[in-house]
């Protein structure tokens, strides 16, 4: 249990298991109490979940007296900023963590596991600071089931959300905060944070409003070819790094082929990144083992709506439906040189296509440029579900800016789509026309089983 006092500091506290009904019935959350007949004792690291050295023991001769005092804080909070979280990873603090930040999207629950091992449920909601830093926050099996979907539906956008007593961990290389038996979640809890949040919101947001996206996958074929139909122009106009995991769609036509980059290039069979110059990837590969490289599109094209110009690089095989494989096309050519594009790419030109796509990791100034994730012009055989695993699939893309290459993605992209998120950045990009260089690299990892780290409480 956690203890405040009226100055703004936290301590912990032990209770002997033999007392734990009684202080269960005595002791209630957000209630002010004196305390009396307690002992106390240096911290144990392993035990250690606030920067307090010190720790109260109650026992049978501690005495609880209810109080009413509204001098109180009704909150109390330690919020650490987006760029404090990896050292304390890093040094495997146990220290738990409380955050704060807009809600940038709320996932459905989802269950896995079965009777055979172990059942669980969890819900992923990500928060994002002032500066598009986006972490997410997972609740677990019965705070996963109460989280009151109707309820937040109705709040007024945006919407700030206060976490406290998170674990840190790592999922995919990303940092996540997981929930623990001390974890409470406020929206729009009364303090000073909650006010700067906002202030910053109306200030850049003064008159856009939140895109309305639809963040699960359809089964039905039309109504998933029409999912987040949002117009290029309005997409040009949001910052990149707030939607980062949302699929589009959008009826486009083709204006033209970028022909200053490579269009195609190799792969390493084991990674999927691009072999520069030719040499196989010696880290991927046992010593002596014969690699098998592939190749891959990295062709870029503008595309239009009407409402604006937007480059979207193409990668095998989400160029499947757009162009025929790069093996029977690079058979077919006689100059294979991939800085001389071919006609059956030029083709494609002034071609109407429904496409769906993402955004790039922005790597530089301009406008923001798009990653092809598939051609939607004709029903497939079977329509893929959303993937599974047992937490928060997240996507790294690695992009840089070049003037000589593209890098690829890995060797099998994925087209998951599970943390969509609802803001938009009023900053107004101009749209164009202009090709610029962006490296994309994606690579979903799976959990075998998702963890937790809960903290002593009796």
């Amino acid at each position: 249990m956690q203890w405040y006092q009226l100055q703004g500091t936290a301590i912990q506290a032990n209770a002997d298991m033999q007392e734990k009904e009684r202080f269960e019935r005595d002791l209630q959350i957000n209630s002010v109490y004196r305390i009396q007949g307690f002992g106390f004792e240096k911290t144990d690291n392993w035990g250690k979940t606030l920067d307090n050295d010190m720790t109260l023991c109650f026992g049978k001769h501690t005495q609880v007296d209810l109080l009413t005092d509204d001098d109180y804080p009704a909150h109390y909070f330690s919020f650490a900023a987006y760029n404090e979280l990896g050292g304390r990873l890093e040094k495997k603090n146990p220290i738990l963590t409380d955050y704060i930040g807009y809600v940038h999207n709320v996932e459905k629950t989802k269950e896995y596991g079965g009777a055979t091992g172990n059942k669980i449920r969890l819900r992923n909601i990500g928060i994002r600071n002032l500066n598009n830093n986006v972490v997410v926050f997972t609740l677990w099996n019965e705070m996963a089931d109460s989280f009151r979907d109707e309820q937040y539906a109705q709040m007024q956008q945006p919407v700030i959300i206060a976490v406290s007593s998170c674990y840190l961990k790592t999922y995919g290389g990303q940092i996540q905060l997981s929930a623990t038996s001390a974890t409470r979640y406020y929206f729009n809890p009364p303090i000073d944070e909650t006010a700067e949040l906002l202030a910053a919101y109306n200030q850049n947001n003064p008159t856009t409003p939140p895109l309305q996206l639809q963040t699960e996958r359809s089964a039905d074929w039309e109504q998933e070819r029409t999912r987040n139909r949002v117009a290029l122009g309005t997409l040009l106009l949001i910052d990149p790094n707030t939607q980062q995991r949302v699929l589009f769609t959008q009826d486009v036509m083709i204006l033209n082929v970028d022909t200053t980059q490579d269009w195609y290039y190799q792969k390493c069979d084991e990674c999927g990144g691009k072999l520069k110059y030719g040499y196989v990837h010696g880290h991927c590969h046992p010593y002596g083992s014969q690699p098998n490289p592939q190749k891959s599109y990295s062709f870029r094209i503008v595309v239009t709506d009407g409402t604006g110009n937007a480059t979207i690089t193409c990668f095998s095989p989400q160029t499947d439906g757009l162009i025929k494989d790069i093996n029977i096309l690079l058979e077919e050519v006689a100059n294979k040189d991939p800085q001389v594009t071919p006609p059956q790419i030029l083709a494609l030109q002034n071609t109407r296509h429904v496409l769906q796509f993402r955004f790039a990791k922005p790597a530089g100034k301009g406008p923001p440029t798009f990653v092809l994730q598939k051609v939607m012009d004709h029903r497939p055989a079977i329509l893929a579900g959303p993937s599974e695993s047992p937490s928060s699939p997240h996507v790294t893309a690695t992009e840089t800016q070049a003037t000589t290459e593209v890098s690829p993605p890995p060797a099998t992209p994925t087209a998951s789509q599970d943390t969509p998120a609802n803001t938009t950045d009023a900053t107004r990009l101009p749209s164009s026309s202009n090709v610029r260089k962006e490296l994309f690299g994606q690579s979903p990892e799976q959990e075998s089983e998702p963890e937790t780290k809960k903290h002593k409480t009796d």
